[in-house]
């Protein structure tokens, strides 16, 4: 499942962000704008009353035609929607328009301001009292609302054009902040255990950035020291265990070529003379792998017959298989070349034909087939074995890797065959992989760059 990258996360996020805050902003815009302009019909509604009391008191007691001049001076006045006028412990004597009877019902009304709804109209109602009077006027609220709505859809029409510019802003924002993490995590990714002593570039400025630098780039000073101090000491004590090793065998050797021991003793010997041989194998393969991992690898490359090779490796194969009764078969492609080092390469077959023999049934089969492709050559290496536990595959080629924990020799080797098959494999620019495993079919293949021979 492909996942989206930090840089168009940030993007997104702020994008939303932006949104949430521009809506908020908008709503409380549009508020405020609406009740501004309903402060603005009060205060207006206010100005008219004031006018229509002064209009109907200025001759004292109001008369008939007086009330009657007052109400057609606020008629059509703006925003003025309506009116409803008479004594306050009377009856309305004045009601325009006639819908807004409605309200008379209501009569007396208590000062002060509301919202109310005539029919379709929303309107926004004034209470005054002068004296014994006392007038109600009505403003219709329809300009009010129009305005509001025109803000908010002219927000909403010029919103997506700022979220695009604000996310685009953020991505090249972000682009720009996390070219140091990509930078750092180009230089990491370069960082192998042939290039230990490579470090992260330093930023300029001293900030989170180049904190967590300089921080990583002291956990690779720990990680190449502690690296450098494991693969010497494996190669010393691999190299100083040579010797010793070398003088008991040719002792036990020199011992058995006497004689003179009866069958107890001589068994003896012998047992300790495998033992003797295969610390030997396990000596030498650390040294070789010490030295792959210190950059130092003793290969030699030239090219080499690999189909002589495999035929020699096969011919092995049927001495390793005779005692089990197990079958070789030999499919070897003639005059395939391959630019390497004959000794390791020799090393992977037999490690790879010892496996085959070595975890297999009774009577069973092992192949060998090579063959030459466009661009590589291709060995398989399959035997009739029980195969390999799918959840201990991906530990196959680790150092030291066995099926069995009993570690009995009778029933595999050190577990260092396959972790040094890789190296070889890998220094001669090719992999090794195990290409399938089933009760009845356990197959190795390993795939080596082909030899251009000039001339």
């Amino acid at each position: 499942m492909k996942t989206w990258s930090l840089r168009n996360k940030l993007a997104l996020w702020s994008a939303l962000v932006t949104a949430l805050v521009l809506l908020t902003f908008g709503g409380v815009a549009a508020a405020g704008l609406y009740f501004r302009q309903i402060k603005t019909i009060e205060k207006s509604l206010a100005a008219d009353s004031r006018v229509f009391f002064r209009e109907l008191c200025e001759n004292g007691k109001p008369s008939a035609d007086d009330m009657d001049e007052a109400v057609l001076l606020l008629k059509g006045t703006t925003p003025l929607y309506g009116l409803i006028f008479g004594r306050t412990q009377g009856t309305p004597v004045h009601v325009y328009p006639e819908n807004l009877r409605v309200l008379v019902g209501n009569w007396p009304m208590t000062p002060g301001y509301s919202t109310t709804k005539v029919g379709r109209k929303d309107l926004r109602v004034g209470v005054f009292v002068d004296g014994e009077f006392t007038l109600m006027l009505a403003a219709d609220l329809h300009s009010v609302r129009d305005m509001v709505g025109d803000l908010l859809r002219d927000y909403l029409l010029a919103m997506p054009f700022v979220l695009l510019v604000g996310a685009a802003g953020s991505w090249w924002l972000s682009r720009r902040a996390l070219q140091p993490v990509e930078e750092i995590t180009r230089a990491a990714g370069a960082i192998t255990t042939e290039r230990l002593d490579a470090r992260l570039p330093v930023p300029l400025s001293d900030d989170e950035i180049g904190r967590l630098t300089h921080v990583l780039n002291a956990m690779f000073d720990r990680l190449q020291r502690g690296f450098e101090q494991a693969t010497r000491f494996t190669a010393d004590a691999s190299h100083e265990l040579r010797t010793p090793l070398t003088i008991l065998r040719g002792d036990i050797e020199e011992a058995l070529r006497l004689g003179g021991f009866d069958s107890g003793q001589e068994r003896l010997l012998v047992d300790l003379l495998e033992q003797t041989s295969g610390l030997q194998k396990i000596a030498d393969n650390l040294l070789l792998l010490a030295r792959f991992d210190a950059g130092k690898s003793p290969m030699v490359r030239e090219p080499v017959d690999f189909s002589l090779l495999v035929q020699e490796a096969a011919e092995d194969a049927e001495l390793l298989a005779s005692p089990a009764k197990l079958l070789i078969h030999a499919e070897v492609a003639p005059s395939v070349k391959v630019k390497g080092d004959a000794h390791l390469l020799r090393r992977v077959l037999l490690n790879l034909i010892d496996n085959a023999v070595r975890y297999n049934r009774e009577a069973g089969e092992v192949w060998l087939v090579l063959r030459k492709e466009v661009a590589e050559v291709v060995l398989v290496v399959a035997n009739t074995g029980s195969g390999i536990p799918e959840d201990r595959r991906g530990e196959l080629f680790q150092r030291f890797f066995r099926l069995n924990a009993d570690r009995n020799r009778g029933t595999g080797g050190s577990g260092l065959g396959l972790s040094l098959c890789r190296e070889i494999i890998v220094a001669h620019g090719g992999r090794i992989e195990l290409s399938r495993s089933e009760s009845d079919r356990t197959e190795f293949v390993v795939r080596l760059p082909v030899v251009v021979l000039v001339g």
